[in-house]
């Protein structure tokens, strides 16, 4: 089975240089998460608007916690963080987009399969720049999530093209990344 791959933008912004990495991209990769909580929906639909006019196909894009804007936008989903109880009414209201949640451990991917989920994020799985002096949850961790739900499981956190071959070797079904696609030194 090919991995699966996503890449989550870094919260910049969306500036220019971050959406054309985005448009060379999307090629090579099967989803774009837009993690941007630092702007409003205004702010963010202007953004998206402005990349799909650029090229970006729209349905590559998942949007991180911004529900409200998939009537606006043909994206292909929405992803949830983990204790947002949005995911549930959302896909009920629109079964034909996905619906992915980040999760940190079995219990947490087990309520987010029981509510609805089509994917899972779990992590963060190795050290990461991200989530500064906290440590990676590890292989053994995403094992037993993977091997706790019948859903795809994309290993996120510290994930490059160095440990793509253990996370996948751990039951993981894909790969989300930011810094490995959106290193700021861009």
């Amino acid at each position: 089975m090919r991995q699966l791959i996503h890449a989550v933008t870094d919260g910049a912004g969306l500036p220019d240089h971050i959406q054309t990495k985005l448009l060379s991209l999307f090629p090579e990769i099967d989803a774009v998460c837009i993690r941007e909580k630092g702007l409003s929906a205004q702010q963010l639909f202007t953004r998206l608007t402005g990349l799909i006019e650029r090229g970006m196909p729209p349905e590559k894009l998942i949007l991180h916690s911004s529900p409200d804007l998939v009537p606006f936008l043909p994206v292909l989903g929405v992803h949830f963080s983990e204790y947002d109880e949005r995911l549930t009414p959302f896909k009920q209201k629109h079964p034909d987009k996905l619906a992915g949640r980040s999760v940190h451990s079995v219990s947490s991917a087990q309520k987010a399969e029981a509510d609805g989920a089509d994917y899972l994020y779990f992590g963060h799985v190795f050290a990461t720049s991200s989530k500064k002096n906290l440590p990676g949850r590890g292989l053994d961790a995403l094992r037993k999530v993977t091997e706790s739900v019948a859903i795809p499981v994309i290993a996120i956190g510290g994930i490059d093209q160095s440990n793509i071959p253990a996370v996948r070797e751990a039951g993981a079904s894909g790969v989300a990344m930011i810094s490995a696609f959106f290193n700021r030194k861009v």
